[in-house]
């Protein structure tokens, strides 16, 4: 109902009231019950500025204090119903009402309507001034504490929102930065304004915990016997229902027992139950059997084809190190075709066929074992510089220069346009190829998954207490997942390097070390030659080393998966 009219209908009631009276009419409220009075009514309010905008608010609450939604205000002389929680007028004057619930009624609530300008005001008086009532609220008062959501505060003076004040965390007295409140900590917090130096009420905003949807998980482990050595490892991976990997965020457990990490390795025989959890969550059971190791003798692997007298390559340099040459810093180049020729022999046994131009079987150009040397040789500018074997890998397969913000002081690189003889198919190649697991390491933000440097097995530090075991695992893991063969970064005395392409290990089955590598080397002569070379690490000084190679280190693996390796 407008105000104006209400009001002058008010008036119009008052006057016929007064008749009522004198004729002696008994008035309308006269039959109503006396109830107990079981509610309380408020307001933020006596006193209004009858301009029709000047506004009082009311509150209906139970006697604990319990807001009640569903009461009704109403004029305590007419007894009419206000529409809302509210009232202003146009019209100065006091004006009483009273709160009604059911048959329980509040007493009465007097507002005073002061005309406007009416000097009756304190506040008017500048030589009385008065304080100023500061009401802060919040909403909302319950967020969750992700750190994204906010709760937002308005403080009021007298009823009227202040655009500028200053919010404090009562727990410490410290000023937010803004008007606003958001955390990633669950609890309770409470807040106080301050505005021309008066305080404001205290007001509480709750933070709960981020509920995370909880997901079935899985367990898998990459093999379901191991031999009991301390070294044959069982990679574990735990995935959430849609395949998303949380092994990181997983919990792993062998007979009830946690494990530190997700690979699964002991010297005890026996039968193992290992299952995962993550919060609320369980997975299956998978169970691995650990062998007694009985054997004494050794076991020897070779990538995939290969074989001690076929399968592999061994491209030979025309000159070496210490003559004159074009090929003399070419061995990166030498390792790099041994694995592309072995790979797109892979490729074609799958039923594929190369792309057109792409370079294959032996040379004919520079007389080399193969023919993909040639591109080398012709494709790069700087060639006495030398490159890395993953360089030259991920040139020929997709066009890239791996290394091309190094200097061409620093090392060769490949000339504009050149190389991706596989690019036009690569995507769909290498979503066919083996993917490292966890302890792999590559370079930060580019997909080099299928040529990458592997320098973590620590034999520089201190930190691997067997730094040989660490290197056996690495090749051994490598050949257990579809790499092919690896080519070896070699250091002399750290200073400098030769590349070198690892075909196969023999592994001594009592203790699961690598003892022997069998490897092509460039430099050893004009005859394809697969030479064992022994494995041992150096006493003192954590190196690992080569018999046969003096003062040469093996600090680098380059290890490259065969096509449809992902298995």
């Amino acid at each position: 109902m407008p105000y104006i009219y209400y009001t002058t209908i008010y008036n119009m009631k008052k006057i016929l009231f007064a008749l009522v009276a004198l004729l002696g009419i008994v008035a309308c409220d006269t039959n109503e019950p006396v109830v107990e009075q079981k509610i309380n009514l408020s307001a933020d309010k006596s006193e209004i500025v009858a301009d029709g905008n000047d506004v009082v608010t009311f509150a209906v609450k139970n006697l604990e204090g319990e807001v009640l939604e569903d009461a009704t205000i109403h004029f305590a002389d007419t007894h009419e119903a206000l529409e809302g929680m509210t009232f202003k007028t146009k019209y100065a004057g006091e004006y009483s009402f009273y709160a009604k619930r059911g048959t329980a009624k509040s007493d009465v609530w007097t507002v005073t309507a002061k005309e406007p300008g009416n000097n009756d005001d304190p506040n008017d008086d500048p030589d009385n001034p008065v304080k100023k009532e500061y009401v802060l609220s919040v909403s909302p008062a319950t967020i969750v504490a992700d750190g994204a959501e906010k709760a937002v505060f308005t403080l009021k003076a007298d009823g009227e929102v202040v655009a500028d004040f200053e919010l404090y965390n009562a727990a410490d007295d410290t000023q937010l930065a803004a008007n606003e409140f958001s955390t990633t900590v669950a609890g309770k917090y409470s807040f106080y304004a301050m505005c021309e130096g008066e305080k404001s009420n205290t007001v509480e905003v709750t933070a709960t915990e981020v509920v995370v949807e909880q997901k079935p998980i899985t367990l898998t482990a990459s093999k379901s016997v191991i031999k009991a050595n301390g070294v044959d490892i069982a990679q574990l991976t735990v995935t959430e229902e849609g395949g998303a990997d949380v092994t990181n965020a997983a919990t792993i457990f062998v007979n009830g027992g946690a494990l530190n990490g997700n690979k699964f390795a002991t010297t005890a025989p026996g039968t193992y139950t290992l299952y995962a959890t993550k919060g609320e969550m369980k997975s299956n059971e998978v169970t691995i059997t650990a062998e007694e190791v009985t054997a004494t003798g050794t076991t020897t692997v070779f990538a995939e084809g290969v074989t001690l007298t076929s399968g592999w390559y061994d491209v030979n340099k025309k000159s070496t190190t210490n003559s004159s040459g074009a090929d003399a810093m070419m061995c990166w180049a030498a390792s790099s075709s041994n694995i592309i020729q072995w790979f797109q022999d892979r490729y074609v046994a799958d039923g594929n066929t190369l792309p057109a131009g792409c370079p294959n079987g032996t040379s004919s150009k520079y007389d080399y074992e193969l023919q993909i040397m040639d591109v080398f040789r012709d494709n790069w500018d700087n060639l006495a510089r030398g490159n890395w074997t993953d360089g030259g890998v991920i040139w020929y397969f997709e066009g890239r220069d791996v290394y091309e913000t190094n200097s061409k002081e620093s090392c060769a690189h490949p000339r504009s346009g050149t190389g991706g003889y596989f690019k036009s198919q690569w995507s769909s190649i290498y979503a066919n190829m083996y993917k490292y697991e966890n302890g792999w390491a590559w370079y930060t933000g580019e997909p080099y998954t299928y040529a990458t440097e592997i320098n973590n097995y620590n034999w520089r530090g201190s930190s691997v207490a067997d730094p040989l075991m660490k290197f056996s695992e690495y090749i051994i893991s490598a050949f257990e997942h579809g790499m092919s063969s690896m080519a070896v970064a070699m250091s002399s005395n750290f200073n400098g390097a030769h590349a070198v392409t690892i075909w196969g290990y023999e592994m001594d089955n009592a203790t699961g070390y690598v003892t022997k590598l069998y490897i092509a080397d460039s430099d050893d002569g004009s005859v394809p030659t697969l030479q064992p070379y022994a494995v041992n690490s150096e006493s003192g000084n954590a190196k690992i080393v080569l018999s046969g190679y003096s003062n040469y280190y093996p600090f680098a693996l380059y290890p490259v998966s065969g096509y449809n390796s992902a298995e």
